[in-house]
């Protein structure tokens, strides 16, 4: 076996007391790892149980606002599965099926109902042992225990055409290798100083080298690929082609795009006007799916990052592209996603003081937006989306149920805000799937 359960006692033991002292409740509220045809029962059922219907108000300022809540349940449940299904599969030895089941989910584009890759979840579950137990060593000062490396090598050995398996084993080394640096995900381009980091970062792209995302048709991988820039001296020349091949792949799935901006931040491998370039020819090439919006998502989290990059913005293009997002894929995960960006990442009082008159002008008409979206689309609370909205993309979330309370609190406090005078006059706010109703007193 070369799961967890083959590498040495003390390997296991630090990886367990890691997990009890990090994330207790994570663990518990974790479910059995589950069958595909188990994640295929969570449906109409569950995502009605999943909205708290009349939630009272928690403030005198939330009376009259009647707001359904999702909970975190669904989109949860959908990914502990899946993370624990790879999980599963690689402590039971299943590398040939866990290899298959991502191959197939990753060419179906299958995804969670907020729009997370089931391949990508499958691929974190199975290197999370691995990881773990190298992490653990890195903390205590040392090397991880060659066990960990040579499970990977075996099982990429005993599946040699495997993709689905060669992926997860690059990626592995590729966290192995950011777990040498000791900050977990950088919030700028390492340096490449550290040997260690170096080593993995090229074992990975070994690895990767004998595949070709495109000729596949895997997403996952080419995935993998843009995440080996992150050891690549030639990162900048290569960063525009390897983003748009995944996005060519992967054209429905925001993240990319989301994430191709990011990169082309001038403390990663572009600049400001980079970044327009591309959004601009990233608006084309997802047009007859996104519109405009191609050109929203590349933006999207440069804003939050860098609040005087909207200097550069295209604000015209830019809130047409928020329209079109909302029109073509406005689903209420999105709309609480726009909602959330408008009012609380675009908020004139989120921005430090050496906002530059353009950039707040720019700022100020996507908070303005946010009234039409809630008008017109919203239908029920996404809170998570909220909390996450007053966070740096480079940042760690905080607890998941954290999330969960401080982003209600905040979205409840906007909105209420935003029907002041009809609250104060007495007047019923309600959100249903019929739409926003404004209702006088009898």
């Amino acid at each position: 076996m070369r799961g967890i359960a083959k590498l040495p006692d003390m390997i296991a033991s630090r990886l367990d007391k890691t997990r009890r002292s990090e994330a207790p409740e994570k663990d518990a509220r974790a479910p059995k790892p589950a069958s595909r045809s188990q994640t295929d029962a969570v449906g109409a059922a569950q995502y009605a149980m999943s909205l708290s219907r009349g939630r009272k108000p928690s403030h005198d300022r939330d009376r009259g606002l009647i707001l359904p809540v999702q909970s975190l349940g669904q989109e949860d449940h959908l990914r502990q599965t899946f993370l624990g299904k790879g999980l599963f599969l690689v402590r039971q030895d299943q590398w040939e099926e866990l290899g298959q089941l991502i191959r197939d989910t990753d060419v179906a584009r299958e995804k969670t109902s907020e729009g997370i890759a089931t391949a990508t979840l499958l691929s974190q579950g199975a290197r999370e042992d691995f990881v773990q137990a190298a992490r653990g060593a890195f903390a205590g000062g040392k090397m991880p225990d060659n066990h960990v490396i040579l499970a990977l090598e075996e099982a990429l050995e005993d599946c040699p055409e495997c993709w689905g398996v060669a992926v997860v084993v690059a990626q592995a080394h590729m966290d192995i290798g950011l777990a040498a640096l000791g900050n977990g995900h950088p919030s700028t381009r390492p340096a490449l100083d550290n040997k260690v980091f170096r080593h993995h970062f090229a074992r990975a792209a070994e690895i990767l080298d004998a595949y070709c995302a495109v000729e596949l048709g895997s997403p996952l991988m080419a995935e993998a690929r843009c995440d080996l820039l992150l050891a690549a001296p030639d990162a900048p020349d290569r960063v525009s082609d390897d983003f748009e091949d995944l996005i060519d792949l992967d054209p429905d799935n925001s993240s990319h795009m989301r994430r191709f901006g990011l990169r082309l931040l001038p403390r990663w491998y572009g600049s400001f006007d980079r970044i327009d370039d591309r959004a601009h020819e990233t608006a084309e090439r997802v047009g007859d799916i996104w519109g405009e919006g191609g050109y929203t998502w590349v933006w999207f989290d440069v804003l939050r990052a860098v609040p005087n990059a909207a200097e550069r913005l295209d604000i015209d293009r830019y809130l047409e592209g928020m329209a079109d997002i909302l029109d073509r894929r406005g689903t209420q995960h999105v709309v609480n996603l726009m909602a959330a960006h408008a009012a609380v990442a675009m908020d004139p009082t989120s921005a430090s003081d050496d906002l530059s008159p353009t950039a707040a002008r720019k700022r100020a008409s996507i908070n303005a937006a946010f009234d039409g979206i809630v008008r017109g689309h919203l239908r029920e609370l996404h809170p998570r989306h909220w909390a996450e909205a007053q966070q740096s993309p480079f940042h760690p979330m905080p607890d998941i149920e954290a999330l969960a309370e401080d982003g209600e609190a905040l979205a409840r406090t906007l909105i209420s805000r935003h029907f002041r005078e009809e609250l104060s006059s007495g007047r019923t706010v309600t959100f249903s799937p019929r739409g926003l109703e404004l209702q006088t007193p009898a």
